[in-house]
């Protein structure tokens, strides 16, 4: 079956000096618009883009139709995509490569690591959707990284690449003297980041027990407010987790802020935007000794740094006996943060960077004739599209489109069915010409009106490869497997590089006993979607059936050499080594299994097997045990 033909830029007419000689459109995950993430990896940098001349700028969520409108998105002479793992965006990023036009993909947050705290790491797994974004970014022209730690992590992911930080819009004035006593303590962070304070939290509790004059200011999810619960009740303030603006004007009443983190794979990966912060606030920054900060903190000039809680207590100690170094330090940071981090100081570099990559590339960056920005579908009054002063910039994302489509999505993850499809319904409504509310309805309730739901999504977006694949899904639920095998072969040709309907494809194979045919399957899905464990995981399970373990340990091995900590494949890897008397090494991947495995009692069923082979009695008979213990 053949893709869908490519749908044309619709913009026409406009004389050409109305014209940008330079269109970017930015699309992002669905997210707070005014909280950190947004602002900073996308309003920021798109509002300092725009103020160049002859660059315009449009930008919104996964969520936010008029910005998904594929011709709007083939028509952009560069398309950055932040951080979206979306197999829809693969026929547009080919399609793009086919129209010669620079595709960038953006990661600001490790791949694969979570943050320890919060429950982050207890959420479902969807294999599918943790390949997309190293799909994403191998397909893509170029990548660019928030932060020097993560180009090193990924670098292999694409051979053109640039980091570019993040930076505060602008740098207030120096605070006011202030009027109260004491010294006001600072921390704010999200139930993520609750264990890097609560690793810290001895030192904290010393300082304020011997300090009276000290008081302990925190910003926080009411999640994260127990952990705190050692501290003097009276001694502490609480201010809901919010805005960045709200953020900024918590840290107006805040002397030192801490900045602790574990040395967490997720934590070294991260940007060092809350030591600029502290900076630009005049707070004396006291940040972990951690890549994030390492490099950007001088030590006893610009900030202090800490190994651990011992050193924390120490530096702090320090801090509250030297008030003139209390003052002199952030005076320092804050002239830093003024001269070298600000956003528009980088925009032309960002521009550089795309305008290199597509000459070196012999990519085509002049508009078409006839193109006019922003177009219709940007500016309707229903999508709340942002204007900025000075920039041509329209920011998208806060509209009723997108708080309908948000509200369905937590509906959806709270198990309440209903309450989504209702949600998803009142934006069909509202945008009967966009894919997403049927995309969306297709993934909630009975499969009948799902795979009518889908069929409508295909209808309106040709190029969506993800509306067949989910119907081809929901179609193996009514056990219809002909019609499904057909809509994942019509994903398939949409985006041969997704792997998920190869996938698919196999595993129907197999069921009908087409051992070949399905490993076939398998090896092109491995291959177009090196990142999806999946079908190597199938692939290791046929060979292993077969004897061919060590054959099975080489698939695993080379999933693993991408994504060490995933579970499933550590389970397969130490069950194989188990049948090759190799328990060792069994019994490290099976212990990295535990922790987010499907089948825990298998994974520890296994663990003991290999326990035993290293005569380790006592430890087989604690996996044992645990593996009895429901959940």
């Amino acid at each position: 079956m053949s893709a869908p033909e490519t749908p044309q830029p619709p913009y026409d007419s406009g004389p050409l000096k109305d014209r940008p000689e330079l269109v970017i459109a930015h699309v992002s995950p669905s997210e707070a618009m005014d909280e950190g993430a947004a602002i900073y990896r996308t309003r920021q940098p798109c509002r300092a883009l725009g103020e160049l001349s002859e660059v315009a700028v449009a930008s919104g969520t996964i969520l936010s139709p008029a910005m998904l409108d594929t011709r709007i998105l083939l028509a952009a002479d560069v398309l950055v995509i932040r951080d979206v793992a979306h197999p829809d965006l693969l026929p547009i990023v080919a399609a793009r490569r086919r129209q010669r036009r620079l595709s960038v993909y953006e990661i600001t947050s490790h791949l694969f690591a979570v943050p320890q705290g919060g429950g982050a790491a207890e959420r479902p797994l969807d294999l599918v959707e943790r390949s997309l974004r190293p799909l994403l970014a191998r397909q893509a022209d170029c990548l660019q990284f928030a932060t020097p730690a993560l180009e090193a992590a990924f670098a292999a992911l694409n051979p053109r690449r640039a980091v570019f930080p993040s930076q505060m819009w602008e740098v207030p004035p120096p605070k006011a003297a202030r009027l109260r006593d004491g010294v006001v303590i600072g921390w704010s962070g999200s139930a993520a980041h609750s264990d890097d304070l609560r690793a810290v939290l001895p030192a904290l509790a010393g300082v304020v027990d011997r300090h009276p004059e000290v008081h302990v200011a925190v910003m926080c999810d009411a999640a994260v407010r127990p952990v705190l619960a050692q501290l003097p009740p009276g001694r502490v303030t609480f201010t809901p987790w919010g805005s960045l603006e709200s953020y900024y004007k918590f840290l107006e009443d805040v002397d030192i802020g801490i900045a602790p983190l574990s040395p967490t794979t997720y934590n070294r990966c991260l940007g060092d935007i809350r030591f600029v912060e502290y900076a630009a606030h005049g707070v004396l920054a006291v940040c972990a000794d951690l890549e994030p900060y390492r490099d950007v903190v001088r030590a006893g000039q610009t900030g202090y740094l800490f190994q651990d809680a011992a050193e924390l207590e120490t530096v702090l100690e320090r801090a509250l006996a030297e008030a003139e170094v209390r003052a002199a330090i952030p005076a320092r940071a804050a002239r830093y943060a003024g001269s070298e981090r600000t956003e528009r100081r980088y925009a032309s570099a960002r521009l550089g960077f795309y305008l290199s990559v597509a000459a070196h590339m012999g990519l085509e960056m002049k508009r078409r004739a006839g193109s006019a920005f922003p177009p219709d579908e940007m500016i309707d009054p229903r999508h709340a599209a942002q204007t900025f002063a000075g920039s041509r910039y329209v920011a998208l994302g806060g509209g009723e489109m997108e708080r309908l489509l948000e509200d369905g999505l937590r509906h959806k993850r709270a198990g309440d069915v209903e309450a989504a499809q209702r949600s998803f319904m009142a934006a069909a409504r509202l945008a009967p010409r966009s894919h997403l509310p049927a995309l969306l309805l297709g993934d909630v309730g009975p499969p009948a009106a799902a795979i009518e739901s889908l069929i409508r999504a295909e209808a309106l977006n040709p190029l969506s490869c993800h509306a067949p694949y989910l119907r081809g899904t929901r179609l193996l639920e009514v056990g219809d497997a002909s019609d499904a095998a057909a809509a994942f072969e019509r994903a398939r040709a949409i985006a041969p590089s997704f792997g998920a309907p190869q996938e698919r494809l196999g595993a129907l194979a197999e069921a009908a006993g087409r051992t070949d045919d399905a490993c076939r399957l398998y090896e092109e899905a491995a291959l177009q979607n090196s990142t999806f464990a999946l079908p190597i995981a199938r692939l290791a399970e046929l060979a292993q059936r077969d004897g061919k373990i060590d054959k099975a340990v080489g698939l695993l091995e080379r999933i693993l050499s991408d994504d060490p900590e995933l579970s499933v494949t550590n389970f397969l890897i130490g069950r194989a080594y188990i049948e090759l008397n190799r328990y060792h090494q069994a019994r490290v991947h099976l212990r990295r299994a535990v922790d987010g495995a499907e089948d825990r009692a298998a994974v520890l069923t296994a663990l003991a097997k290999a326990e035993i082979g290293l005569g380790n009695v006592d430890a087989a008979k604690t996996a044992l045990a645990e593996a009895r213990i429901p959940g």
